[in-house]
């Protein structure tokens, strides 16, 4: 059967070669199956590299830097020094805000990077299924069954829901295999708000575009619960305050944030 399937792979990058990505250059897609133990990353899970074989060249996907410890405790925020144990960053002992801890699965630059773009802004949503991989690797590896009641995405606008047909967030948990109590709630919350895009904005001028953005769809759907919020980028984590601080209003317990990638 394996042999079967590779047999099937070289007819198929004789006839249609995959173009990467990144670089744009035609390369033979060797069919490999994602997770083998050369093509796992540091933390010993699935890594860019393995999941993306289908999209970048071998070269491209490897240009990548997966997030691991040390790091702030609570924001997730990478520390330039590689040792010692995780802590808490300046600012988060100074304002610790309102989501309780997050965690993502690399850094926002290279080939990451491209692949979010190509996945928000180039119409190549077929590659939500691998990033979607690599981002519950991240959930099972930094939460335990159990641990969270709900899972939702961080929403768009419904104007910028329609021009761009769909919600990142979304596409990248809308296939996980969910077990037990935990739960995907697609519109947990809304966002009432079309704001500007906070590409380009100091913490302060996010805070304020952010101000009073999102609010509940159900009151009271998220009281007592334990919530995991889904986006693709974590920046000054603005955003992801400004959602939990609603759903805390709410009710909810505790909100914690999982992102495909973070800024350093």
């Amino acid at each position: 059967m394996v042999s079967f399937r590779k047999w099937l792979c070289s007819i198929e990058n004789v006839l249609l070669p995959a173009k990467c990505v990144g670089c744009r250059q035609l390369f033979v897609y060797d069919g490999a199956s994602p997770g083998t133990k050369k093509e796992k990353g540091l933390s010993g899970s699935l890594d860019f590299a393995a999941a993306m074989a289908r999209y970048f060249c071998p070269d491209c996907r490897t240009h990548w830097t997966e997030v691991v410890s040390p790091l702030c405790a609570r924001c997730g925020l990478v520390f330039n020094s590689r040792q010692g144990e995780d802590h808490l960053c300046g600012r988060c002992a100074d304002r610790p805000g309102a989501f309780t801890r997050a965690r993502c699965v690399g850094i926002y630059d290279q080939s990451l990077r491209i692949a979010i773009h190509a996945l928000k802004f180039k119409e190549q949503s077929a590659i939500a299924k691998q990033l979607g991989d690599l981002l519950l690797n991240a959930f099972h590896r930094y939460w335990s069954a159990g641990d969270i009641d709900m899972i939702a995405p961080v929403p768009l606008h419904r104007r910028r829901f329609k021009a761009r047909g769909f919600n990142q967030a979304y596409l990248l948990i809308q296939r996980w295999p969910l077990a037990g109590k935990t739960t995907l709630v697609r519109d947990l919350l809304v966002r009432n708000r079309n704001t500007a895009s906070q590409s380009g904005l100091n913490r302060k001028q996010r805070k304020t575009n952010i101000k009073h953005a999102f609010g509940v769809k159900r009151p009271g759907q998220s009281k007592g619960k334990l919530i995991l919020l889904i986006d693709d980028v974590l920046t000054t984590g603005e955003t992801a305050d400004a959602c939990a601080r609603v759903l805390l209003q709410d009710g909810a317990c505790q909100v914690d944030v999982l992102t495909l990638a973070r800024t350093m």
